[in-house]
């Protein structure tokens, strides 16, 4: 094996002797290093390790467990991945995945109603669950680049062992591209299983189920595992499910951004653009794209790869890997998608990052999403108004359940691309403030809290007969509402109704609009 350096450590190195030759082990093979003794002092707070260090190839090597512990750190050799683990390992829940992260659900316990007061309705927005690569585009194109490398004869080992990976990610994602996973099953049935067993006075057999989705497979299949989850909550309890989906492009309410003219223009070339694309090509962002890169290529290699010499395309023809910065990025893509498919493969894309690495290329994608679909610069507020038509369907749809006491709840399944803005237009706490600097975005918003696959957000409306109250939560946890109230987490109805109908006027959305006028609306204002 070659001797790496991760971090302060050197990889499966165990105890050195002070002798010319020594054998060293790692990635199930044997092979003999000829190495110079070389004395170093390491002192950790003060306290001299001991530990024999050496000299090879003009690098000299210090053992890593002594270092660790004297830090006060267990360390850990991890032979599946190669890995040396300095402290804590890396777990599912801390693994810089941003808004691809599998949904967070926490057991919770919910605040007591007022006195007097029971649930009527439910109004539920979602993202669809886990799911399977979009599209054969970050898997395609760098298993083509290991591939060009590896006839040229410029791969590593590692690099052959990440193409073989690459290639069993692509068997698993033949026919599935765009899917929803298992797991992503999991959690939609799950979240709809918790709605029936914590409302199930509200599904009654006089009242209807109405559940929508938009027209990418994903969120039918979301929609239809909610509804089994639900289903086999309720037990006997029969329910009139209306389950329907949105026509492509005919759809203002889950799908804006499709019909959203002005907004589209500002994705392909806002004054965001630049501001990410300085910020992703900095100094950070090209030494990290160069490390993780030359673990798989000769450095000739990687100088053609900088030099744009590939222009490596996905199945639609649109190139996505031209250079090392999208070569490293599309490799984080097939890396936190491969958290979404644990039910079909366990791929270890994560060895091939440090811990610093990962949390790099997460607020790289956060930071793109913020100024793409949520608050983003203070100079624009398009992002989060094309979200307008959802709001006011929103309110319409609750309006008319309090008044005709027909439907226990409307739920809605869409994309990321719904949730973040219509976060922001709801101005939920973390979710709503505009930043220019692009570095200091991941300091306050969170794409994995604010829209992790499954996320949702649910108004539940409770009434006594004569008032209404509404509550609101999000990915299944109370949280508050942008006004006043004297009942935490419950508001009265009217108070949030007018606060988000006077949103609503200041971008010119009605009330009494329809599909049409919302559509209209969205292809010539937004």
């Amino acid at each position: 094996m070659m001797i790496k350096k991760i971090g302060i450590s050197v990889a499966s190195l165990a105890i050195l002797t002070s002798v010319s030759v020594f054998d060293a082990y790692g990635a199930g093979s044997k092979r003999m290093l000829e190495v110079s003794e070389q004395s170093a002092n390491v002192v950790v707070n003060g306290q001299r390790v001991e530990g024999e260090s050496f000299l090879y190839n003009g690098v000299t090597y210090v053992p890593a467990r002594a270092i660790g512990e004297a830090l006060g750190q267990e360390v850990d050799w991890d032979n599946n991945t190669q890995s040396v683990f300095v402290g804590q390992k890396m777990s599912d829940q801390q693994g810089y995945r941003g808004t691809k992260t599998p949904y967070p659900f926490k057991e919770t316990s919910y605040t007591k109603a007022p006195s007097g007061y029971e649930p009527i309705f439910i109004n539920y927005i979602g993202r669809h669950g886990s799911r399977h690569l979009s599209s054969s585009k970050y898997d395609k194109t760098l298993f083509e680049l290991l591939d060009i490398a590896e006839k040229d004869g410029q791969i590593t080992n590692l690099g052959k062992e990440l193409k073989k990976e690459i290639g069993n990610l692509m068997k698993v994602e033949k026919d599935h591209y765009g899917l929803l996973s298992t797991t992503g099953g999991e959690e939609l049935k799950g979240i709809g299983a918790r709605v029936g067993q914590n409302f199930k006075e509200l599904f009654t057999s006089d009242k209807k189920v109405i559940a929508q989705a938009t027209f990418k497979d994903r969120t039918p299949q979301s929609r239809d595992q909610f509804i089994d989850g639900l289903k086999e909550s309720l037990g006997d309890n029969k329910v009139d499910i209306l389950a329907s989906a949105f026509e492509e492009g005919k759809d203002p309410y889950l799908r804006p951004y499709d019909l959203a003219t002005k907004y589209n223009e500002y994705v392909e070339d806002g004054d965001w653009v630049k501001l990410y694309e300085d910020y992703v090509t900095q100094s950070t962002g090209t030494r990290y794209a160069k490390e993780v890169l030359l673990q798989f290529f000769s450095d000739d290699f990687y100088q053609r790869l900088n030099a744009g010499e590939f222009e490596l395309k996905d199945e639609k023809g649109k190139v996505k890997l031209s250079n090392p910065t999208e070569a490293a990025s599309n490799l984080y893509e097939l890396y936190i998608i491969s958290s979404n498919i644990k039910g079909e493969g366990d791929f270890e894309f994560g060895r091939y990052f440090t811990a610093n690495q990962l949390k790099w290329y997460e607020s790289i994608d956060n930071i793109n999403d913020f100024y793409e679909k949520g608050p983003s610069l203070t100079s624009t507020d398009l992002p989060q108004n094309i979200i307008a038509p959802l709001v006011k369907e929103l309110i319409v749809s609750t309006d008319q359940s309090i008044q005709q006491k027909d439907t226990a709840g409307i739920f809605r399944f869409a994309h990321a691309e719904t949730i973040i803005p219509l976060s922001s237009f709801l101005d939920i706490a973390g979710a709503n403030v505009s930043i220019d600097k692009p570095q200091d975005v991941t300091q306050n918003w969170n794409g994995s809290v604010i829209s992790p696959m499954g996320a949702n957000i649910q108004w539940i409306l409770y009434s006594n007969g004569k008032d209404v109250l509404v509550k609101m939560l999000r990915n299944e946890e109370e949280i508050a509402f942008p006004i006043e109230t004297k009942a935490y987490p419950y508001y009265k109805w009217e108070d949030v109704k007018t606060y988000y109908e006077n949103k609503l006027q200041k971008v010119g959305v009605s009330l009494d609009s329809s599909l049409e006028d919302n559509i209209e609306l969205l292809q010539e204002k937004f």
